[in-house]
């Protein structure tokens, strides 16, 4: 046998030279890793490149004379003519006060079913008796077709300006109650037990109070609400202030809006746990909500609208000229979008604290 049976040590390669990537290599990179976050400045600018890309596919379908044209002018009208066209939809067709007028009114409808939903899915969410109690109403809000409800508004509210605020009501609020009782299920129990561990109790009567201005709220904008909805030229506010039935309303949604949250004011585990921690979810939910809400807004204003963004297209439609109803559809979805924005702005404000999508 040999004497040396020493092993040798195994021979290691030799190190291979860094390879220094490109700014593109490393972009690139970034761009295929899965969830990788862009930059504002690569957000704004995908976001310009898509809007480009709409655009000139706009351009090349209408690009060119009668003949030559891949899509009928009747079809879809060019890009420049449609431009050319806001002038006369803004001046002779009085296109802000349309659109301030579709505005108002899902403003309005949207406030009613936040002003309802949101108590009511606190109170659901926290007591899971009533949740059980409402779910088969929610269920059956949120599966209705949003078509169907305009011949039911028509019928309960006419053909006026309360019924075009109860359409936008009506399309919501089932969502509204909905999203809120998930967010406030979504509450860890942690943070209730801790609670309750330090002595969180019943308040009621500084919850009736509370729930008494709620309820002032609630009731002076009922009976100015309808004050201002009205259609009767006659009527003044000083006539409305002295009416038996302005007063008949503020009762009833005075007694509606505490009904809706002594619930909530009167116990401390709900007023400064629960709907505070809830409260961002619900508002976020409420940003995509009301976006879906201003999408309603044409079926809202199909029928005996004078004003609106609806009443245009419609008029559009039948009258012409065709491309006032592509600048409509690009008018409101820069409004959704615009106020969408702004939500979220308040939400990163009021919240700072809290990581918001950007959707």
């Amino acid at each position: 046998m040999p004497d040396d049976i020493t092993p040798k040590p195994a021979t290691l390669p030799a190190p291979q030279p860094l390879t220094k990537l490109t700014s593109f290599q490393l972009w690139l990179t970034r761009a295929r890793t899965i969830r990788d976050l862009p930059s504002i400045v690569e957000g704004m600018a995908f976001g310009g490149l898509s809007l480009a890309l709409v655009l000139f596919v706009w351009w090349f379908l209408t690009r060119g004379g009668v003949g030559e044209r891949i899509v009928d002018a009747y079809t879809l009208p060019s890009l420049g003519d449609t431009i050319s066209s806001l002038p006369a939809l803004w001046f002779q067709r009085e296109l802000s006060i349309s659109a301030f007028t579709s505005l108002a009114r899902v403003l309005a409808g949207f406030t009613i079913a936040t002003a309802i939903a949101v108590p009511l899915g606190v109170i659901a969410g926290s007591y899971l008796r009533v949740n059980a109690f409402l779910k088969p109403i929610s269920l059956f809000g949120r599966n209705v077709p949003i078509a169907a409800l305009i011949p039911l508004t028509l019928i309960w509210f006419g053909l006026g300006e309360v019924q075009k605020v109860m359409f936008i009501f009506f399309a919501t609020v089932a969502f509204v109650l909905f999203d809120t009782t998930n967010a406030v299920q979504a509450v860890p129990d942690r943070f209730i037990d801790t609670a309750y561990t330090l002595g969180v109790h019943g308040t009621r009567k500084k919850g009736a109070r509370l729930a008494a201005i709620f309820g002032f709220f609630y009731g002076a904008i009922a009976a100015l609400g309808w004050f201002v909805l009205s259609e009767d030229k006659s009527l003044t506010l000083a006539t409305e202030l002295t009416s038996p039935s302005c007063w008949g309303r503020f009762t009833g949604a005075f007694v509606l809006g505490f009904a809706l949250w002594f619930p909530i004011e009167s116990h401390q585990a709900l007023r400064k746990v629960i709907f505070p921690l809830a409260l961002p979810d619900i508002v976020n939910s409420l940003r995509l909500i009301f976006g879906l809400a201003f999408g309603y807004i044409m079926l809202a204003e199909v029928i005996n609208a004078q004003h609106g963004l609806g009443a245009l297209i419609i008029i559009s439609q039948r009258q012409g000229p065709r491309e006032h109803i592509y600048l409509c559809l690009i008018i409101i979805s820069i409004m959704a979008w615009g106020i969408d924005r702004l939500i979220m702005r308040l939400q990163r404000f009021f919240f700072p604290y809290l990581k918001h999508g950007q959707a």
